[in-house]
């Protein structure tokens, strides 16, 4: 990458319909930007779902973003109704680790992690069992225990909501053997 480029990734999600990658890639072209890698899927071409996720490389000062992600909501977000957002490759991840008893994961991601093989940090490790507790303490990170009754699932994942929300950009489930329910996934992912 040259000096003053910046290296991004673009996330969308919307109603599908034609003309969405033409005017995402359209107007990165016309931003200078160069696509090194682009994946699009949709649920049904006709009523579906459209996702894409697309790197790019963009002669874009740390101070331009502001400006370039306006540009980007006026000119194709707005008006074709996307939900997106930019997460820039240098600005590193927050990740949270879900996990139960089973350590292997968990051990396999925080080796990982203090090799510098994520482009993330992990700020903390939440499992519905006390027993990892002392593997993670090795690592110098937050443990949180929260207990899971299976008849009433709601107030342990509210807790996890509470612990992560707002510290977290990306979640792992780590043999974390509990199904989330819709609302905790879908108010994680905001």
């Amino acid at each position: 990458m040259s000096p003053g480029s910046t290296s991004a990734r673009l996330l969308i999600s919307c109603a599908d319909r034609p003309g969405i990658v033409a005017a995402v890639a359209g107007f990165l072209r016309d931003a200078g930007a160069n696509i090194v890698h682009s994946d699009q899927h949709s649920t049904d071409p006709e009523g579906g779902r459209f996702f894409m996720r697309m790197e790019f490389v963009l002669p874009l000062a740390e101070g331009e973003r502001g400006a370039f992600e306006r540009a980007f909501a006026r000119d194709v977000g707005d008006p074709l109704g996307l939900d997106w957002r930019v997460w820039y490759v240098a600005d590193r991840k927050r990740m949270g680790i879900l996990v139960s008893r089973t350590d292997h994961c968990l051990l396999d991601l925080l080796w990982r992690w203090r090799r510098g093989e994520f482009e993330a940090d992990v700020v903390a490790v939440a499992s519905n069992h006390p027993d990892l507790r002392a593997d993670v303490d090795a690592f110098a990170l937050p443990y949180h225990h929260v207990p899971v009754d299976r008849a009433d699932k709601a107030p342990a994942e509210a807790r996890l909501l509470e612990l992560l929300g707002g510290i977290v950009d990306v979640v792992v489930l780590a043999r974390y053997m509990q199904i989330l329910s819709t609302s905790s996934t879908v108010s994680a992912c905001r």
